[in-house]
C-alpha cells in the first residue's frame, strides 16, 4: 500500500488534525463532514473538503472513498453513524480503515465488520501516561504488539562512556536500542539506528524497543551489571 491517498470521515479535533497532518505531509486527502461551517474550516488543509452524509454509500463511492489507501473514521457521539460508514468504507474496497471508538462494545462490533484498527483515544491516552509515569525515569511509551513497547529513557549513569559494543544491549540486557537523542545547543540530533562504536554521553536520551518485563527491569539489571561492561 503506498499510502498516499486519505479519506478522513468527521472533522472534529481528532478528524481535524488527522486530516491537516496528512495534509501537510503531502498526501492527498479528501476531508467528508456534514457540517458545512466546518467543511469549509478545513478547505485550506485538504485536498477536498466536502460536505456530505457518510451513510450514504453511493454519495461516497462518488467521491471516489473506494480509491483510498486508508480512511480515518472519527463521527461524534452516534454509534449507528459511525458502524454505518465503516461498514460502508469496508465494501467500497479501502485496504486500511481506522475508526475512533466510543466504547470497548463498540470497538468489538467494528473489529467483527473488519475495520483495521479501532482506536480509544482517552484509553490509549491514559494507559500511555500511566506507563510513563509508572516506569523509572522513562520520558516517554509508546506500546506496540501486545507485551512489546518503544520508551524513552535517559542514559543511565552506569552506560556512560560506553560504547554500544561494550554494553551489547541485546545480549545482555535483551533490548535493542533504536536511537539516540543528543542536545546540541538549543536543538537535539537524532542518531537513528547507531552503530556499535558509538559511545553513550550523561545527557543522551535513549529510544528502546523490547519486551515490557525486560524494559521493567532494565535498571535493576544495570545495578548488577559489572563496571567492566
Amino acid at each position: 500500500m503506498k499510502n498516499s491517498r486519505f479519506v478522513v470521515i468527521g472533522l472534529g479535533h481528532f478528524g481535524a488534525h488527522a486530516a491537516s497532518t496528512l495534509y501537510n505531509a503531502g498526501k492527498e486527502v479528501i476531508a467528508i463532514d456534514f457540517d458545512k461551517e466546518v467543511v469549509q474550516a478545513m478547505a485550506e488543509n485538504a485536498s477536498q473538503a466536502v460536505v456530505a452524509d457518510a451513510t450514504d454509500r453511493i454519495m461516497l463511492k462518488n467521491l471516489g472513498v473506494g480509491e483510498a489507501d486508508a480512511a480515518i473514521i472519527s463521527l461524534g457521539e452516534r454509534m449507528d453513524v459511525i458502524i454505518l460508514a465503516a461498514l460502508h468504507v469496508k465494501e467500497l474496497g479501502v485496504p486500511y480503515i481506522a475508526v475512533k471508538a466510543l466504547s470497548e462494545d463498540h470497538g468489538r462490533i467494528l473489529e467483527a465488520i473488519g475495520v483495521t484498527e479501532v482506536i480509544h483515544p482517552e484509553k490509549d491516552v491514559a494507559m500511555r501516561l500511566a506507563n510513563r509515569l509508572s516506569r523509572t525515569d522513562v520520558i516517554d511509551f509508546l506500546p506496540l504488539l501486545p507485551g512489546y513497547s518503544i520508551v524513552e529513557i535517559k542514559t543511565p549513569a552506569e552506560f556512560e562512556g560506553k560504547s554500544l559494543k561494550e554494553l551489547a544491549l541485546r545480549n545482555t540486557l535483551k533490548i535493542q536500542l533504536i536511537a539516540i537523542e543528543r542536545k546540541q545547543g538549543k536543538k537535539s540530533e537524532f542518531n537513528i539506528m547507531p552503530r556499535a562504536e558509538d559511545v553513550l554521553q550523561a545527557d543522551d536520551l535513549l529510544v528502546l524497543l523490547g519486551e515490557n518485563r525486560h524494559l521493567d527491569r532494565i535498571r535493576e539489571i544495570v545495578k548488577k551489571m559489572p563496571n567492566s561492561i
